[in-house]
């Protein structure tokens, strides 16, 4: 009987435990940083991938095959909107960077032209960074319905 309780008062005591563990967690998370975690399990967007689409959906060979195609036939669309919105979007920060300027001093402009040359250098890396990742997880079309 005694060995009873103890059994008892030792799971209980765990549980207490694994209860306090799980919310500090979360307190810590919702209201000490929630910006920060939420950043961080955002990641990058995307619709899924035809792997992902074919284990969900449980579609056929045929079907997966169909849904390639449209992937492939659709593929010169998204790039000309994307060559469009980069070209518009370049256009627009050219515009408001000389608007900027117009109320810079020389001395703040030059401040500004290095903090957009450190930023062109940080993304630079991370787009560099980002390819490397590619070569070594596989091929950069995963996105667009290619197989894992």
């Amino acid at each position: 009987m005694n060995n009873k309780y103890r059994l008892w008062i030792v799971l209980s005591l765990l549980v207490a435990f694994a209860a306090g563990v799980l919310g500090g967690i979360f307190a810590e998370r919702i209201f000490f940083h929630p910006r920060q975690h939420t950043r961080a399990q955002r990641g990058p967007s995307h619709p899924p991938d035809l792997e992902e689409m074919a284990r969900h959906l449980g579609l056929s060979p045929d079907q997966k095959e169909s849904i390639r195609q449209i992937f492939e036939r659709n593929d010169s669309t998204f790039k000309e909107l994307y060559t469009e919105m980069h070209n518009r979007l370049s256009v627009i920060r050219t515009e408001i960077k000389n608007q900027i300027d117009v109320v810079l001093t020389p001395e703040q402009k030059q401040k500004m032209e290095a903090i957009i040359t450190k930023h062109g250098e940080q993304r630079k890396k991370e787009s560099e960074q980002k390819d490397k990742d590619i070569e070594r997880d596989g091929s950069p079309d995963k996105s667009k319905g290619e197989d894992r």
